[in-house]
């Protein structure tokens, strides 16, 4: 048995182990099929996700917002980032412990999320945006919007993860602090950043340190699973999957959508697609550990089994 599978890690392991047993019903993979359709074992949180997106939508469309191409990519990429952590949250509730999660990267999550909001505010803070109209809400970029909902639920899985739970919280192995990953990215922007025709200087900059924090944010969980043995906890693994398929949508617009900029300013666009692609070089990073660590722990089951 492999040294870093631990059997009440996740129990999941053993439910897919077992579906490849054969059964004396010949009809029960039928039966399976239809009770796949019972809405009893739907998580409660998901059919709250659901309604969520479609009230969302529906509002956006009710103060007169139109889900153009670029717009329906970027509302899909932020409520799959709200499902990620919805799930992590959820999972850390049923399981009342935070073991094999980074504390570091939602410090660094945290950060991101709330720059990201603040960048999303118009430029110019005059009285008139706060008396905004109702239809005029529509113009509000969604990374105010719905990552206003980001940021609170990463804000509640800091406080399970630093408070409610703190005696599971593995700090030991979370070595790569987060206070110093932070001032490096903003040091690294004033050297090199993408800065694109139109921004003030203060706004480039922010959006590069930012990016900087997105791209290095999943490293303090990259550390802490090498430290582990590359123990790879389930739920920061649903939350990583999702984040990463969100990434890809940033990503697809890079490359579809900006051919202009790519033509204008070469040099700022492909420095911020290289960033892009960095980011998902890490989230490969950690998936492919996540399914080694799967595949042993299904092994291990079967060996147990035989």
């Amino acid at each position: 048995m492999p040294s870093n599978f631990h059997a009440n890690d996740d129990d999941k392991y053993a439910k897919f182990a077992s579906k490849g047993q054969s059964s004396d019903d010949p009809i029960q993979k039928y039966n399976h099929a239809v009770g796949l359709l019972n809405f009893k074992t739907v998580p409660l949180h998901l059919f709250g996700f659901a309604f969520f997106v479609l009230a969302t939508g529906l509002l956006f469309t009710c103060i007169g917002g139109v889900f153009d191409v670029n717009l329906t990519e970027r509302f899909f990429a932020l409520q799959l980032e709200i499902l990620g952590l919805l799930m992590l949250r959820h999972k850390i509730d049923t399981n009342k412990s935070v073991g094999g999660i980074s504390g570091m990267t939602f410090v660094m999550y945290t950060v991101v999320y709330l720059c990201r909001m603040g960048l999303a505010l118009p430029i110019d803070l005059s009285e008139d945006f706060f008396k905004m109209q109702l239809n005029e809400w529509k113009d509000l970029d969604f990374d105010m919007s719905l990552g206003f909902v980001s940021f609170l639920l990463v804000l509640d899985i800091l406080r399970k993860i630093f408070v409610t739970y703190r005696s599971t919280y593995e700090d030991q192995l979370d070595v790569m602090k987060a206070w110093y990953l932070i001032p490096a990215c903003w040091t690294i922007s004033l050297l090199v950043r993408p800065h694109f025709e139109g921004w003030p200087f203060y706004y480039g900059y922010s959006w590069s340190s930012t990016l900087n924090m997105d791209v290095l944010a999943l490293m303090p969980q990259v550390v802490m699973m090498s430290q582990s043995g590359f123990k790879v906890a389930s739920p920061v693994a649903n939350f990583v999957a999702a984040t990463s398929v969100s990434r890809c949508g940033d990503l697809m617009h890079s490359l579809v959508f900006l051919g202009e900029t790519r033509r204008n300013e070469p040099f700022s666009y492909w420095t911020a697609v290289g960033f892009q692609m960095v980011h998902l070089v890490l989230v490969a990073d950690f998936m492919y550990y996540f399914c080694k660590a799967r595949a042993w722990a299904i092994e291990a089951v079967v060996d147990l089994e035989v």
